[in-house]
C-alpha cells in the first residue's frame, strides 16, 4: 500500500476537504496553530485503522480528545468529519475515505462509512446497527459499478475494515441473490487484477511511528527494563544495549550508520554501550566521543540524546525487513520538530540523512518543522541528484480567518519550488528583509 495522498475534512481548523500530497520526504510548514500536529495525528489514526488496530485518537504522543473536540465547530446540525488516503496498489490507484460520527451513547468517534473509489467504480461500506455481524450488499448501479454494503457497526469499526469485502468474495456464487452477483463479479475482478487489500491472506499493514517534540532525558546509568516503542525515545538505550549484546553484526552496521551521521553533523565521533555487569540484566551506560576521550551521554550536548531516538528508529527500519511486513509495506515516520536542540549544521545533515533513507524506498517521513535548514538541504540534495524531485513534497498550511488552506509545493530537478502561494513568499521574504534591517 503506497500512500500518495492524505485528505482531511471538517477537523478543527480544516473546513472543506484539504489534500496533502504525500511523498517519501514530506515537510509540513506553517505558523503555530495551523493544524500541523492535527494532520499528523489524523494520518496516524487512519493508518492504524487500515492496519487493523482499531480507532484511537488519543494514543501517544497525540491527545485529540473526544468527538466534539475533533470535529470542526460549525453551524451544521449533522456533524461528521472525514479522513482519507490515496494509494497505489498492484491493481491500480484507489481513493479511500472514512467518515466519522459521534458514537451512539458515547463520546468517541465511530465509523459511519468507508468510501472506496476505483478508476471505474465505487464501493461504499455503511454502518448499520444490529446487523448481527451480517453483511447486506446492494447493487446501486451495475453499469456504473456503484455498490453499497451494509455492515454491522461493530464490525465496521473493528480490527479488520476490509474483512466484509474479502468474506463476500469467498462465498459461493450460488449463495448470492441476483442483485448481489454483479457486486461479487466486480470485487473478484478487482482481486484478480491485483488489488492486494481484496486478496485473502493479504495483510494491509501500514507501519507508522510518531515521535514527540520533547524527548526523554538522558541518564548516567540505565537499568534494563522491558522493551517497548516510546514516542519520547526512552526505549532506545535499552534497544541499543540488547542489539550490542546479542547481535554483534547488526550492532556494527547500526553503529556505523550512527557514527557517519554523528561525524557529518559534528555531534559525535563514536558511540559505545558499556555494560557494567556480566549479563543482559546488568546496568549499562551510553558513551559518546565528541573530542578527546569517551564521555557519558549526560555529559555532552543535549542534542545527542534528543536526535538518537530518531536516528535509531529510522536506521532500524532500513535494515532487513521483519517477516510480518509484505513487500508493499512502507514504514511511515511522523516527526514533530526533529530539529529541537540541534544546531543548524546538524539540522541540515539530518535532512540529508532522511533524504538518503527515503531514496531507498523502504520508509517515508512526514516532518512537522520550523527549520529552513531542513527544507533548504532537501532542495540541495535534489540538485545534487541524491534524491528525486518527485520524492520530496513541501506542504504550507496558510491560516485564513478561522480555517486553514493547504498548499502543496513541489520541486523541479534543480530544487526550485513550484506552486508557491503568495503568502508563503511574503512571510519568508519579509523575515529575510527584517534580518537585513530593511523596513516592511
Amino acid at each position: 500500500m503506497n500512500i500518495t495522498q492524505f485528505t482531511i475534512e471538517e477537523v478543527r481548523c480544516f473546513a472543506e476537504r484539504q489534500t496533502f500530497e504525500i511523498r517519501p520526504l514530506t515537510f509540513l510548514v506553517g505558523e503555530n496553530s495551523t493544524g500541523k500536529t492535527t494532520a499528523l495525528a489524523c494520518f496516524h489514526v487512519l493508518a492504524d485503522f487500515l492496519s487493523g488496530k482499531g480507532i484511537d485518537f488519543n494514543s501517544d504522543p497525540y491527545s485529540m480528545g473526544v468527538f466534539r473536540d475533533i470535529v470542526r465547530r460549525s453551524m451544521k446540525p449533522e456533524k461528521s468529519f472525514s479522513l482519507g488516503i490515496g494509494f497505489g496498489d498492484r491493481g491500480g490507484d484507489v481513493e479511500l475515505t472514512v467518515e466519522f460520527i459521534e458514537k451512539t451513547g458515547g463520546l468517541e468517534p465511530s465509523v459511519e462509512s468507508i468510501d472506496i473509489r476505483f478508476a471505474d467504480g465505487r464501493i461504499v461500506l455503511r454502518s448499520v446497527d444490529d446487523l448481527k455481524w451480517r453483511f447486506d450488499p446492494k447493487t446501486i448501479d451495475e453499469e456504473g459499478n456503484q455498490y453499497h454494503l451494509d455492515v454491522d457497526t461493530n464490525r465496521l469499526s473493528g480490527d479488520d475494515p476490509f474483512f466484509p469485502l474479502i468474506d463476500f468474495i469467498n462465498k459461493r456464487m450460488d449463495e448470492k441473490s441476483q442483485y448481489q452477483r454483479p457486486f461479487s463479479r466486480f470485487l473478484r475482478e478487482k482481486m484478480e487484477k491485483g488489488y492486494g487489500f481484496l486478496s485473502p491472506g493479504y495483510d494491509p499493514i501500514v507501519p507508522v511511528f510518531s515521535t514527540s517534540p520533547v524527548r526523554s532525558r538522558p541518564k548516567r546509568t540505565y537499568d534494563p527494563t522491558r522493551e517497548f516503542q516510546d514516542p519520547e525515545g526512552s526505549d532506545v538505550p535499552m534497544r541499543l544495549m540488547r542489539i550490542a549484546a546479542t547481535k554483534p553484526k547488526e550492532w556494527e552496521d547500526l553503529k556505523h550508520q550512527l557514527v557517519n551521521y554523528g561525524k557529518s553533523s559534528g555531534l559525535f565521533q563514536s558511540i559505545e554501550v558499556k555494560n557494567l555487569g556480566g549479563s543482559l540484566g546488568a546496568p549499562f551506560q551510553l558513551k559518546v566521543k565528541i573530542r578527546g576521550p569517551n564521555s557519558n551521554i549526560v555529559d555532552v550536548g543535549y542534542g545527542v540524546s534528543q536526535i538518537l531516538p530518531i536516528l535509531v528508529y529510522a536506521m532500524d527500519a532500513s535494515l532487513p525487513r521483519p517477516r510480518y511486513l509484505n513487500r508493499e509495506s512502507k514504514a511511515f515516520f511522523l516527526l514533530q520538530q526533529p530539529e529541537v536542540h540541534l544546531h543548524p549544521k546538524a539540522q541540515a545533515e539530518l535532512s540529508s540523512f532522511l533524504a538518503q533513507l527515503a531514496r531507498l524506498g523502504r520508509q517515508s517521513f512526514i516532518i512537522e518543522t520550523h527549520s529552513d535548514y531542513l527544507v533548504d538541504r532537501a532542495r540541495i540534495e535534489i540538485r545534487r541528484g541524491n534524491v528525486r524531485s518527485d520524492d520530496v513534497s513541501l506542504i504550507f498550511l496558510e491560516p485564513k480567518r478561522n480555517k486553514v488552506k493547504v498548499h502543496n509545493i513541489s520541486f523541479d530537478k534543480m530544487g526550485n519550488m513550484i506552486g508557491v502561494p503568495p503568502k508563503f513568499r511574503d512571510f519568508f521574504l519579509q523575515e529575510s528583509s527584517r534580518l537585513m534591517g530593511f523596513e516592511d
